[in-house]
């Protein structure tokens, strides 16, 4: 994957909200089996870090991407290390949509580490968990530059992958950034 600080945003780049909407770089590795999706905030890292770990922001933003009509039944987040948290999405096409995940390492402002599992439907996470690393980084003329990687169970469709998931991770990072930019 390339050296995304090396070419990173700023907030003298992207002064305004608006300029950052669907700025979000996300790049699939070749062999489909991760990703790195980073994007700009307007906010001080201390800030981002809360909208990812919080209950109140997470019901805001985390179901933005999801199709008209759905709700978030759960928003449970214990971000310590070995915490654990549970987000629930029931929509009206696909069911239950479920995100099992555990705090691997918390290290508020800077960043975090968890295992994640999703689920579809009612069952229990099984298997083997995407693993996914967040870093908060103070960028350029203020606000916070977010870097998350993603090593998945098993490789993804880069096609579908692009459309769907990509997709959906931009929108939701564009109402993160609403959400908590001044």
């Amino acid at each position: 994957m390339t050296d995304i600080k090396a070419t990173a945003p700023t907030l003298t780049t992207h002064p305004t909200v608006d300029s950052r909407v669907g700025s979000a770089t996300i790049e699939l590795a070749a062999d489909g089996g991760s990703y790195r999706a980073v994007r700009l905030f307007g906010a001080p890292p201390e800030r981002v870090f809360r909208a990812f770990t919080e209950p109140d922001d997470l019901r805001q933003w985390f179901p933005a991407a999801a199709p008209p009509g759905s709700r978030m039944t759960t928003c449970e987040s214990d971000p310590r290390q070995g915490g654990a948290y549970l987000f629930v999405l029931e929509m009206p096409e696909y069911g239950r949509m479920a995100w099992h995940g555990t705090y691997t390492q918390v290290d508020p402002p800077s960043g975090l580490q968890a295992k994640e599992w999703f689920v579809m439907g009612d069952e229990d996470p099984d298997g083997e968990p995407s693993r996914q690393t967040l870093s908060f980084d103070p960028a350029e003329g203020g606000g916070t530059l977010m870097t998350m990687d993603v090593v998945m169970p098993a490789p993804e469709d880069p096609e579908a992958f692009m459309e769907q998931s990509a997709a959906g991770l931009t929108m939701s990072l564009d109402v993160i950034d609403q959400l908590i930019s001044t």
